[in-house]
């Protein structure tokens, strides 16, 4: 029910637990951050869809340190590889081959099998089935990621 006004803003109260409240929708910060990465929108756009600043999307992005999309399609082929930025910093990555989307990802500063395996690991206790990896040439990845189908990009005859 209605109770009052404040700073030309309709108040209500529940007549249940008798909470006030402001009125109005409110937006939510996962559903903010959803129609920024799938949706591909930029700040301004997502601003005018939700009436707010831009400085007020940003926060909402902001406040949440890991986003883990977890894809709908389980049924995959990853392609694993690292990126290195100087000698004590990278990124490892594993991705869909078909659909192109990063499944999982970790700053490292170096390349090692354990970490591969750690992010293989998760991406199979997520659900995922892997039908097989493509990988680019590390001693000894083909045998860790063994009843996994590999095929090795680089090899050194």
């Amino acid at each position: 029910m209605r109770n009052g006004v404040r700073g030309r803003r309709q108040m209500y109260k529940c007549k249940d637990c008798g909470k006030q409240f402001i009125g109005g929708q409110r937006r939510s910060k996962s559903q903010v951050i959803t129609d920024y990465i799938e949706g591909k929108q930029t700040l301004c756009q997502l601003a005018l869809r939700y009436k707010v600043s831009e400085r007020t999307i940003r926060r909402d992005l902001g406040s949440i340190r890991f986003v883990y999309k977890i894809a709908k399609h389980k049924n995959v082929t990853i392609q694993l590889d690292t990126t290195n930025w100087g000698r004590t910093f990278g990124l490892m990555v594993i991705k869909d081959a078909l659909r192109n989307k990063i499944l999982w990802h970790k700053y490292v500063s170096h390349e090692t099998i354990g970490q591969y395996m750690e992010g293989v690991f998760w991406l199979k206790s997520q659900g995922f089935k892997i039908y097989g990896a493509v990988i680019d040439g590390m001693r000894g990845l083909a045998q860790a990621l063994y009843p996994i189908p590999v095929w090795n990009l680089f090899v050194i005859c």
